[in-house]
């Protein structure tokens, strides 16, 4: 079995271009022009049909095994029953043969070039694959790594580049493999990336699948996205996306809605508008009204009842004439709950005359704003005025 490992390192060491360099997270630019862009796939479309990827390059992910070879170590990737050897080249050999043996059993991605070989165990030809680059299992020290800081997509995103190199804790809903296009396709760097989003912002998630004890979520189901989780690890950032390293995921409940509620600013009060007149009774400019008409005015605003004191006037149009007399008996009130401005005259009013009521300047609203004059009139030195023609027989109305 020595024999099929050295030429297993012979062979990569001939396809090895001096000074390329593959480690854990980097590299292989050199085997990617030689093999093309790596391809994600699944250990069952390898296993089932090799002869699709031989001599591409391949992404995949799987459970390291250590195979039962006496002599020497060999490695496979495993997933429901189904195994493909793998075999590092010299370029990486070092660094994963060193920490092999903590990572077994635990998922492990590589990067690297589909081929024909022998399976070790039993000497059976085979679909392996000579890999240059892998990202390990992250290690778990719980008992002495400390808290993650909680920290908000929100900061994450607005403010790109600030949380480089930070571990925090993160929580947000799971959005499965970018199932909705909340992050640029093309932003997604390794098969089992998947995405985290709190309201707008959303941030990649590597390096641990959405998974834990006696959970597990499939970022392919839609069904599957919705649910709440709290992620910690590193923050970085990689073409303007943010990407969380992962060292732990748990299901974690959806924050309070009344916290979130004390980070929204109330919406400004909407402007207020001047009161005008709305409506009037008689009707304003309406001829042939009562001798003995109650004139009622009524307002868009409530108003100030003690603006109207000494600004409503009541007068016959035109000169005067012979025989008319003074409206002096005038009296209003108020009514607030339809608000309405309520004018008797007091006496009868001349037959044919035309009678003004006057709204004078200074009559204010509750809020204080100014009565405003309706729009295509011109009042003269008034604000607003109302026209009423007096019959020119004596009628007479029901009274006040």
């Amino acid at each position: 079995m020595r024999v099929w490992a050295t030429v297993a390192a012979l062979l990569a060491l001939m396809l090895l271009s001096p000074g390329v360099v593959a480690a854990q997270g980097y590299g292989g630019n050199e085997y990617e022009r030689r093999y093309g862009q790596p391809v994600d796939v699944t250990l069952e479309s390898l296993v089932q049909m090799p002869e699709s990827y031989r001599e591409k390059s391949v992404r995949v992910s799987g459970r390291l095994d250590m195979l039962a070879v006496v002599g020497d170590r060999a490695w496979a990737l495993g997933d429901l029953g189904l195994r493909v050897v793998i075999i590092p080249f010299p370029v990486v050999a070092g660094r994963f043969e060193a920490d092999a043996q903590k990572w077994i059993g635990r998922e492990l991605e590589i990067t690297g070039v589909v081929r024909q070989g022998t399976n070790p165990e039993n000497s059976q030809a085979t679909a392996t694959i000579s890999f240059w680059e892998f990202y390990a299992p992250q290690e778990r020290r719980e008992e002495t790594r400390p808290a993650a800081p909680e920290a908000d997509l929100e900061d994450l995103v607005t403010r790109l580049g600030d949380y480089d190199g930070e571990r925090v804790r993160v929580v947000g809903q799971f959005r499965g493999a970018n199932l909705f296009g909340d992050l640029p396709s093309a932003s997604r760097r390794r098969s089992d990336d998947w995405v985290l989003k709190s309201e707008v912002f959303a941030v990649w998630v590597t390096g641990q699948k959405p998974r834990g004890k006696g959970w597990k979520l499939d970022p392919k189901l839609r069904r599957d996205t919705g649910k709440w989780l709290a992620v910690e690890g590193r923050v970085r950032t990689v073409d303007g996306v943010v990407v969380i390293q992962a060292d732990d995921v748990a299901l974690a409940k959806a924050p309070s809605p009344h916290l979130k509620a004390e980070r929204v600013e109330p919406p400004p009060p909407p402007p207020l508008k001047p009161a005008v007149v709305v409506f009037s009774l008689p009707l304003d400019g309406e001829p042939d009204v009562a001798a003995d008409s109650v004139f009622m005015v009524q307002f868009s605003n409530d108003m100030d009842e003690d603006s109207f004191a000494g600004r409503v006037g009541l007068r016959y149009a035109g000169r005067p004439r012979p025989g008319d007399r003074a409206l002096d008996a005038v009296t209003m009130r108020y009514d607030g709950g339809r608000r309405t401005l309520i004018v008797d005259p007091g006496d009868l009013l001349r037959a044919g005359r035309v009678v003004e009521l006057l709204l004078l300047p200074g009559i204010v609203d509750i809020d204080g704003l100014a009565l405003e004059t309706r729009p295509g009139r011109d009042p003269g030195g008034a604000t607003d005025v109302l026209r009423f023609r007096v019959a020119g027989t004596l009628l007479t109305g029901p009274g006040p």
